[in-house]
């Protein structure tokens, strides 16, 4: 099947490749455009760390060997909710006409990427990139989750 790909895409005209990949690129653009309005760039940059999370997710894992192909579908799938909730709640915030709504919640869900791609980083082995004060900001923050968790559920243990 990859030959196939492989052997299609070296027979393409290099200018078609670059115009459907613009194609794509200005569609998606003007489809955020128009669905985010006011939140447009902050969409963006929680795009941007959502693909860099699965892209250092990815990496973590195939550094520490625990990688597979339904996991990482698993992952990609995670990652289009997260795209969607956000969105969801700009529509919201429309509806409410409270901007601050998909703010919130963009800021939100970027704040959670950036602890995942912290985590990922960690996980991978580079850890010394990372200054100490936010690795214990790290650890603060999981075990403050963990403890809720524990809360919600007595008599288990995580």
């Amino acid at each position: 099947m990859w030959e196939k790909f492989i052997a299609w895409l070296n027979g393409m005209d290099p200018g078609v490749i670059k115009t459907s990949i613009l194609a794509i690129a200005g569609g998606f653009t003007s489809l955020i455009g128009t669905l985010m309005g006011e939140h447009q760039n902050l969409f963006y940059w929680l795009f941007a760390f959502v693909v860099v999370d699965y892209f250092t997710g990815i990496f973590a894992a195939a550094k520490t060997g625990t990688w597979s192909s339904a996991r990482g579908l698993k992952g990609l799938i995670r990652k289009f909710l997260i795209l969607f909730i956000a969105i969801g709640f700009h529509g919201i915030d429309q509806i409410l006409q409270e901007p601050w709504i998909g703010a919130w919640a963009i800021g939100a869900l970027s704040i959670n990427e950036i602890i995942s791609i912290l985590e990922n980083i960690e996980k991978a082995g580079f850890e010394s990139i990372i200054p100490q004060r936010i690795r214990d900001m790290l650890d603060v923050v999981k075990e403050k989750h963990e403890k809720k968790i524990k809360d919600k559920l007595p008599g288990e243990s995580i």
